[in-house]
């Protein structure tokens, strides 16, 4: 380590004490950052003697300079520098890093980006789980880095590694402190629902494909329209039924799904609704290549088992007692396959009957849960509780938009707007 970069180095250890030092030392790292650039090859030795707790702003800035040359092609640097990044992020200071947050974000996202080259995202969860949580304002606040840690529990297919993060109630956006993009909160969505799906939570995969297709845009987005596909599968297999739009959705995308471009998910959901389970194999084989183009073949094809399911469910509310022959005819499947699918369904709860294997005949019973028990009081209350808070997170936001000065100022526009138009109208029609 030469002398220029010792100094840099007895700087940042003499002015990470208080707020008012900090302060002075952003503006001096700000001002030496082609000096660290410059000697690119020694950055590695300023690293080790310096304390992640309390000299995070340092880190970052040399950090953020490396992230700029690492070559990902270069698997022994690579490791060196997400060695670096790990040993920052676990350990750093949250009012450091609130600083330099576009510094701090550049780091993270060529963190994300070294993992994912080296075949290990795995590597990156944890330390990016925690730059997230330092980054945040108060734990409502999402990041762009909420995003990129999910999509990195995506790749490495450890789902159940998203769920601190998918747990947040992330309300409030800091688009200064955190600098959060529209796209970051699509991408989030899209990957969290994703992620739902790895895990056989269709009903949950649905509400954040929801949210990321209903948000609003003057011009068709890749994300949303993606988002609204895999929507329309997860509803068909979680419910039986085309996905509900809500009313706010854009316009230009409600026309999109309705064109020649989504023929492929149009004619599954008519064989779907239909209950015809040959109709529905002929189309998932019709258009397997435009499902594998949008890497939706292997959700479609799990549309044949849910609707197998959905086919015997039905028989239960039109009959007390079937013998498994006529359940088979029914339902589109063999004997055999069957008597599976009524054992598969009895273990799981989706009907409740019980099976003569002498007389091969099946009844269908009622449930005996009588919603009396200490666990249904117990999951009312719970559900109460959620409504409570939910409306009064609602009240809050309607009071915090009341007050807000670019909410008052567009209202205001409007009204002048349509007055003008209403004058213009009576004037019009008086003469």
């Amino acid at each position: 380590m030469d002398g220029p970069l010792q100094k840099v180095v007895a700087n940042i250890k003499a002015k990470s004490t208080s707020p008012a030092d900090l302060t002075v030392l952003l503006t001096d790292l700000m001002s030496c950052e082609e000096l660290l650039i410059k000697h690119m090859p020694q950055l590695d030795d300023l690293l080790p003697v310096l304390d992640p707790t309390t000299h995070t702003l340092g880190m970052v800035f040399i950090l953020n300079c490396k992230a700029a040359a690492v070559p990902l092609g270069n698997l022994h640097a690579v490791n060196i520098f997400l060695q670096q990044c790990r040993r920052m992020l676990l350990g750093c200071d949250p009012l450091q890093v609130k600083l330099v947050p576009s510094q701090f974000v550049a780091v993270c996202m060529k963190l994300s980006a070294a993992a994912i080259a080296i075949k290990s995202p795995l590597s990156a969860i944890r330390p990016l789980r925690a730059a997230a949580c330092a980054l945040q304002p108060s734990p409502a606040h999402f990041t762009p880095l909420h995003a990129e840690c999910v999509k990195l529990c995506l790749l490495s297919k450890c789902y159940y590694a998203a769920q601190p993060l998918l747990e947040q109630e992330l309300l409030q956006i800091d688009k200064d402190g955190t600098h959060v993009t529209p796209r970051d909160l699509l991408l989030y969505h899209y990957y969290a629902g994703m992620v739902e799906i790895g895990l056989k939570r269709f009903k949950s995969a649905i509400q954040y494909f929801t949210l990321a297709f209903s948000a609003p845009t003057h011009v068709l987005n890749a994300i949303m329209l993606e988002a609204y596909k895999k929507g329309w599968l997860c509803s068909l297999i979680e419910f039986g039924e085309l996905p509900r739009v809500p009313k706010y959705t854009s316009t230009i995308l409600r026309r999109h799904v309705k064109s020649a471009s989504c023929i492929a998910y149009q004619e599954l959901s008519e064989a779907f609704l239909a209950h015809d389970i040959n109709s529905l194999r002929a189309a998932l084989e019709k258009h397997s290549s435009a499902l594998q183009a949008d890497h939706n073949f292997g959700l479609a094809k799990q549309c044949i088992d849910a609707l197998k399911r959905r086919n015997i469910l039905r028989l239960t509310r039109t009959y007390l007692t079937l013998s498994l022959e006529n359940i088979a005819e029914q339902a589109q499947l063999d004997l055999a396959e069957a008597e599976k699918y009524v054992y598969d369904m009895m273990s799981s709860g989706e009907i409740c009957a019980s099976i003569d294997e002498q007389q091969g005949m099946v009844r269908f019973n009622e449930w005996e849960e009588r919603f009396d028990s200490q666990s249904t009081v117990n999951g009312m209350e719970q559900s109460i509780g959620r409504a409570i808070a939910l409306a009064q997170k609602l009240q809050e936001m309607n009071l915090q938009l009341a007050v807000d000065h670019n909410y008052l100022s567009r209202v205001s526009s409007q009204d002048r707007s349509h007055s003008r138009w209403e004058d213009d109208v009576n004037t019009t029609l008086n003469r």
